[in-house]
């Protein structure tokens, strides 16, 4: 039998510019052992391979939110295609009799991952999937097998043709009025960062500017005076306001969304260990919710095309705010991201999977939540942080991005609040439970 890549093909990617090679030290590390559990879930098992192998084959997060959506729509569909818990998210045939679940969620996974990851990320899909086949005693004649690649292709088509191809391609972008105050400008050597993704097509959103924020603070407020000032202090890449924890805090949240917030997902799901149906559904709306936040984000971001702290901090004589104070020699302790500042796109993800989780478990969910990230410094190499509810997480994303010196506050809360609207909005319309007789 032909495997997944020989009997698929996948579109060919260019070379990852600059910024994104930088992010190469923190992308592999979330669940870089994983592999399927010797029991369990076959959900959360691939869950975890999708992850890891999304985060390997692109380190842009807004890439890895589409590819983990389209993984987990196609187990969600392939499992609740059987069990009939949940509404599906695309149309697909009636299942063949005796097809299992669980072989339609190990099939589903596996086919998805093949058509979307390439390269050496992909190099032992095969490898897993028969394991997993072993792990779950899934026969090889399991009519849930064709089943789930079935609807993983079907899901994949659904989002061919969403524009987000056009956008994976690096092209050149200038911000209308750049040069003026308070207007985004690359940095030297920086290329935009994805300037089209908000035009990709959702998945639940009907648009991408659907939840698009009010404009930042105007330069002359005194909202963007306080903001600019206190990112000037604590974010400058030598503090004495900011103590050690801040540091590092700030750069643990360096890690993409999808690396960070799969491990609390897992974390929730191995603690409540809820059926497969509502495994499968749980993992889906995360995923959607973060993808959709991803578009509407950068939807705003390239709409307003705001400066980050770095420039306006060295410019801040031109901005007319008599409360700020320029400072030629400022820099800030991460390096400064190749796209618009407002909103913030961490905050943004993190505000929406953070939402949906606390719908589906509860902000506490009886569980402590634990991540540990690489640090990008030699001591110390990996940082640990821990939450008891999920509010806590999402509040610490907040500061961290102010103590990294990448962004202001208002960006920061405007993001999660647009990340929460996003998961309102998900939660409502898609995958919800099927009533009696349908």
């Amino acid at each position: 039998m032909a495997t997944v890549r020989e009997a698929c093909k996948v579109e060919g990617r260019g070379e990852r510019p600059a910024f994104v090679r930088l992010l190469l030290c923190v992308a592999g590390a979330v669940l870089a052992t994983a592999a399927p559990a010797t029991a369990g879930n076959p959900v959360t098992d691939w869950n975890v391979i999708a992850a890891r192998k999304t985060i390997a084959f692109t380190t842009v997060p807004v890439e890895q939110t589409r590819l983990m959506a389209i993984v987990q729509i196609s187990v969600h569909d392939a499992v609740n295609g059987i069990t009939k818990a949940f509404e599906p998210y695309g149309r697909h045939g009636s299942p063949p009799a005796g097809a299992s679940p669980e072989a339609a969620a190990i099939a589903a996974a596996y086919y998805a991952l093949g058509l979307i990851v390439t390269g050496p990320p992909a190099a032992d899909l095969d490898d897993l999937y028969a394991q997993s086949l072993a792990t779950h005693g899934v026969a090889a004649f399991d009519p849930g097998l064709d089943y789930g690649r079935a609807v993983a292709a079907v899901v994949f088509a659904l989002r061919t043709g969403d524009g987000s191809s056009l956008q994976m391609s690096q092209f050149p972008f200038t911000a209308p009025n750049a040069g003026t105050p308070g207007v985004w400008e690359l940095l030297a050597g920086q290329t935009a960062l994805r300037p089209g993704w908000g035009n990709v097509r959702p998945f639940v959103l009907k648009r991408g500017w659907q939840f698009r924020p009010d404009p930042p603070p105007a330069l002359n407020s005194e909202q963007y005076a306080k903001d600019l000032t206190e990112v000037l202090d604590i974010g400058r890449n030598v503090s004495p306001s900011r103590v050690l924890e801040q540091e590092h805090i700030a750069r643990f949240w360096r890690a993409s969304p999808t690396a960070i917030w799969n491990v609390v997902l897992e974390t929730i799901l191995k603690a409540r260990n809820p059926d497969l149906s509502t495994t499968a559904r749980s993992c889906a709306l995360v995923y959607l919710a973060a993808a959709d936040a991803s578009v509407a984000v950068w939807e705003a971001k390239y709409f307003y095309n705001f400066w980050r702290p770095e420039p306006a901090i060295v410019r801040a004589y031109e901005d007319g705010n008599p409360s700020t104070h320029p400072d030629a020699t400022w820099k800030p302790l991460l390096p400064t991201p190749p796209h618009p500042e407002y909103p913030s796109a961490h905050t943004a993800n993190s505000g929406a999977m953070a939402f949906v989780l606390s719908q589906l478990f509860g902000d506490a969910p009886g569980v402590l939540l634990e991540v540990t990230q690489p640090s990008g410094i030699a001591e110390p190499p990996m940082i640990t942080r821990q939450w008891g509810t999920l509010d806590e997480a999402l509040d610490e994303v907040i500061e961290a991005r102010i103590y990294s010196g990448i962004h202001f506050r208002t960006a920061d809360v405007v993001g999660a609040r647009l990340g929460r609207q996003v998961g309102q909005f998900v939660l409502t319309h898609a995958l919800r439970p099927k009533r009696p007789g349908r």
